[in-house]
């Protein structure tokens, strides 16, 4: 007879080796869910003008309009408002609508403690929106609320020498309990313990059965746990890569969606099919049960200014905006760009942070931040108490996000300590891009998010994006923009383009060239840590403004280029050379040792070997 388990844990009952399975309940093997409730995905909102006055409607709800200066404001449900003007012709409402609050903590950048429950932290984020006019004095238009889902997936299963394990997967935050695999101990019938690591390294969460299709689960973040269920076919869609079937899965051509894209098979540029089908093959197989599992979300890839490949996994498709996290940075020199084309004369060289401290009636605390220029915030060299790899680090973005002292987070960085000669030291710091921002906004006369839906993604011809809010209202640059993955490669596509997108210049081609050469290299040197701690967080290279500046090799060769990262795997990838741009997006959240690795396993692996061998000269 099969034995169930043999251990001894100081906590539990000692099960002796030789206890039979049958004395104990068999463990609750299978696919189970839990998912947090979310706001209606969307619902119509109309504006009128009559004699008696303005009046809106959201849904079948009558909301009280606000105006002021020509400003049209008004709120809805959940926390959600909306903020816009009417366009000179009168036939567009043009605006911005507040998202419905979040409290689940999306800007955590580092894993919580395991001990105790994580406090929310509440956010906002905003989307731009036109009402189109529908009838004399009337607009209207569909809002589409943005999911700020969280899923726990349990898998328990039977190793192959029987002993039975678990995995949580959290496709949002990779929040998996501190473990990326448990083991399963009976401890009494219906109750088992997930157990990871040993001594204090050690993880446990209590699995208790309340009845056949109902699991209870302790977890960190919900100090009430959470009650899972067995999994559905469309919960079966998002944990695993793609459905399992018989066949491998194949490369599919993108197709053509009046979005700006021109679209291209494989063989119409000169690429070899058998590469994307094996690639697709690789990524359509990954197995969640790893204990390094790959949550690739999606992938695109455009050749000579062309879309070629574009495949979405774990139940993402092309309309699914996804979280950029810190890839997002990389709007702050584009938006910059984008200014100075237009005859805005902000520069690398100004200097913000005397006078964000003198708005607010403080001079500065040391002369060294006189000299800090944008080009120091965009390249992580300001020498500021600025280091998101140090806890201590005032500066760090969690550390930013959690205090409540100062909700204006440009006055906030601007405060921190300087430490070293601007220009000298490299810190990794979400807050100096941010603080770009205030400098963006004085340019423009106009908040970030209008002057880069006027500059980028309407040239660009972006779908629906959001963007996320710092705690005063202002548009937080450090991350956190949610847009589709084919505008994401739009991003890459323009600069690989020289700064022209299907005709029409966004940046000079000057500009490409300088916001993506090398301004310091990241090394052991230029950020003071050891050869070991330097390992453990940062890849090496140069840091450009926000581009990340390396190589990607493929085979015996390597070829330069240029990124754009986000924790989790989201990824920009643009190699000259090539005429090559790469986005991909993940879930791999906390695991920069996996998505850190797929520039050279997917695109040196895949994507070179088939244009080097097959493509046209």
């Amino acid at each position: 007879m099969r034995l169930f388990i043999c251990a001894v844990m100081s906590t539990f009952t000692i099960l002796a080796c030789g206890t039979a399975q049958s004395q104990l309940q068999q463990p609750p093997l299978g696919l189970w869910v839990w998912s947090a409730e979310e706001a209606d995905s969307q619902f119509d909102v109309q504006i009128e003008k009559s004699e008696d006055g303005w009046r809106a409607q959201i849904g079948a709800a009558p909301a009280q309009v606000q105006i002021e200066g020509g400003v049209i404001a008004f709120d809805g449900p959940d926390g959600q408002s909306f903020t816009g003007k009417l366009s000179a012709d009168g036939q567009t409402m043009e605006g911005r609508w507040l998202q419905p609050l979040s409290a689940l903590g999306y800007h955590e950048t580092a894993t919580p403690s395991y001990q105790g429950h994580v406090t929310p932290s509440y956010q906002e984020m905003v989307t731009p929106i036109s009402l189109p006019a529908a009838g004399a004095n009337r607009w209207r238009a569909t809002i589409t609320v943005q999911p700020r889902p969280y899923t726990v997936f349990l898998d328990i299963f039977e190793a192959e020498d029987a002993s039975v394990f678990a995995v949580i997967r959290n496709p949002e935050l990779n929040e998996i309990q501190g473990a990326t695999r448990f083991r399963v101990l009976a401890e009494t019938a219906g109750e088992w313990t997930l157990v990871a690591g040993e001594g204090d390294r050690e993880r446990r969460s209590k699995l208790t059965r309340k009845d056949d299709q109902i699991l209870h689960l302790e977890h960190r973040r919900f100090e009430d746990g959470v009650l899972l269920r067995p999994a559905a076919e469309s919960d079966v869609n998002k944990y695993y890569s793609r459905p399992q079937t018989d066949a491998p899965a194949r490369y599919t051509p993108p197709p053509h969606l009046n979005d700006g894209w021109e679209v291209a098979t494989a063989e119409q540029v000169g690429v070899d099919r058998t590469h994307l089908d094996a690639l697709v093959a690789d990524l359509a197989s990954s197995d969640p049960r790893n204990r390094r599992p790959r949550m690739l979300h999606s992938m695109l890839v455009a050749y000579k200014g062309k879309l070629v490949f574009e495949e979405y996994f774990n139940g993402h498709t092309r309309n699914t905006p996804h979280d950029t996290r810190s890839l997002a940075k990389v709007f702050g020199p584009v938006l910059m760009g984008a200014l100075r084309y237009k005859g805005d004369s902000i520069s690398p060289e100004d200097r913000s942070i005397s006078g964000i401290l003198q708005q607010a009636g403080e001079t500065l605390d040391h002369p060294r931040k006189a000299d800090i220029t944008l080009a120091h915030l965009m390249s992580f060299s300001s020498g500021l108490d600025c280091d998101v790899n140090s806890d201590t680090s005032a500066g760090s973005e969690e550390n930013m996000w959690r205090q409540e002292d100062e909700l204006d987070f440009w006055l906030y960085t601007a405060r921190l300590k300087s430490l070293y000669t601007p220009g000298e030291r490299y810190a990794y710091c979400s807050g100096s891009i941010n603080l770009v921002g205030a400098s963006l906004r004085a340019a423009a006369g106009k908040p970030i998010i209008e002057t880069f839906d006027d500059l980028i993604a309407k040239p660009l011809q972006f779908g629906p994006y959001h963007w996320d809010l710092a705690p005063n209202g202002a548009a937080y640059l450090g991350g956190g923009v949610y847009m589709r993955p084919r505008d994401i490669l739009k991003v890459g596509a323009m600069h690989a383009a020289g700064g022209v997108w299907n005709g029409q210049r966004i940046v000079s081609k000057a500009w490409v060239t300088e916001s993506t050469s090398a301004k310091i290299a990241i090394s052991p040197e230029t950020t003071g840590l050891s050869p070991d701690d330097f390992s453990n967080n940062y890849f090496g290279g140069s840091q450009a403004y926000i581009w990340h500046v390396g190589k990607v090799t493929a085979g015996d060769r390597a070829y330069a280029s240029y990124q754009a990262t986000g924790n989790g795997g989201q990824v920009l990838v643009v190699i000259p050379e090539l005429e090559l741009v790469a986005a991909l997006t993940g879930g791999n959240y906390g695991m920069g040792g996996i998505w850190g690795r797929w520039r050279n396993e997917l695109i040196g692996g895949y994507i070179i070997p088939a244009l080097t061998e097959h493509a046209e000269p």
